[in-house]
Parts: structure tokens; sequence; C-alpha cells
């Protein structure tokens, strides 16, 4: 049983209390850092990614950098992470983009982040967010896991409709902190192996309707 609007709502803001310092768990210091930061994020934690960016930074610290250097200069600065052969491919490319696309600066706009190699809407969400603080919402898969586990969602739904179905009940001005309070709660809470939401009744609303229709 699906929860209503309402009820999602309300899930969602017990959650947001439950963690109201939760914030970004990758580490950096521009724009051009946070992009590099979430592109490495795939298949693999922030705590991993956190220890390989800092030399990489120092080595590669502007899109120019990036572009001269080949993807064999850039894999041994980042082969701790997964797929990360790709991952270097993915940063020259990338780097070569901005030069020749973006006068060597990170757009602003969904459709060209989207354009850029080894960017996808996750990632895209993630640096209009956090780098230039526009509306947007990433799904992972802990918020993915979060969605379905507590009827906002079909099981079966996709990435896009999870992320269609907070922010329809979320004001936009309250992505950014739901996003970082589920994926806290996802760490700590809505776990993928041994789950303790249970813990927290609050977060059933349809357990109670339930509860009252066979009263």
């Amino acid at each position: 049983m699906l929860l209503n609007d309402s009820e999602t709502l309300s899930v969602l803001k017990e959650i947001m209390v439950l963690f109201p310092d939760a914030g970004p768990s990758l580490n950096f210091n521009s724009v051009y850092q946070l992009l590099i930061a979430v592109m490495l994020s795939a298949q693999s934690t922030d705590k991993k990614v956190n220890e390989v960016t800092p030399d990489l930074f120092k080595t590669f610290p502007t899109p120019e950098h990036l572009a001269k250097a080949s993807p064999l200069d850039i894999e041994p600065f980042i082969n701790q992470l997964g797929l990360y052969h790709s991952k270097a491919r993915y940063l020259h490319a990338m780097g070569q983009q901005l030069i020749d696309k973006y006068s060597g600066q990170v757009p602003n706009q969904r459709k060209d982040l989207e354009s850029l190699s080894g960017v996808g809407r996750k990632t895209a969400s993630v640096v209009l967010s956090l780098g230039f603080d526009q509306p947007a919402f990433a799904v992972d898969t802990h918020i993915s896991r979060i969605a379905k586990h507590h009827h906002f969602v079909d099981p079966n739904a996709t990435v896009r409709e999870v992320e269609k179905r907070i922010t329809k009940v979320l004001p936009a001005s309250e992505w950014k902190d739901a996003h970082h309070a589920l994926i806290a709660f996802g760490r700590r809470i809505c776990t993928a192996r041994n789950p303790q939401c249970y813990r927290y009744p609050q977060l059933f609303p349809y357990q109670e309707k339930e509860t009252k229709r066979n009263d």
C-alpha cells in the first residue's frame, strides 16, 4: 500500500528531524573539485574518495591539467576506487570538454553538465544543488531503497520515479536538506541489511491506518 502525498511528506519530515545537521560527506573546495569527487563516487564509498582526492586535486588543480594528462597519468591517483580505468578516461575527457566548450569553467545548467563525459543525472543534480545552490534532488541507492521500503513508490520504481515522487511532495527549498538527511538515514538506520526502521513508529503512518481499519 503506497503512502499518499501527505503521508509521504510526513515521513520525509520525520527523517529530516532525525538528521537535522546532515551534510555532504565528500570533501571539496570548489565546484570543479565537487564535480570530480561526485564522478569518482560511483561504485566507491565517499570515505575512499576522500582518501584519494587530496593528491588528485593537488596534481590536477584545473581542467587544463586534466586535459593535458592522459588517462594513464590519472589512473595511479584513483586506482583504489572501483571502475578506475573508466573514471580516468572520463576525467581526462571532461577536462578537455570544459576547456573546449565552457572556457575551463564548470557549467551551471543541467543539459550542459549532462553533456560532459561521465556525468549523468545524479551527478549533475549534486553539482547543481551543492555547487550552484540550485533546486535539484539527486537519488542514490540509499534514497531509492528508503523510498521503496517506506512505500513512497512501487518496489519496481525507477530512480527517476523516486525523484519525481519526493520532489512532488517536498518544497524545492528543502530538497538539499532532505537529500542529506535521507542518505544519513540510509547509512545508519534504513540499511540494506538489517534495517532498524521499526524502532521509529512515526515513520510508518500506513500501519496506523491499518490498525484503525481493523479496530
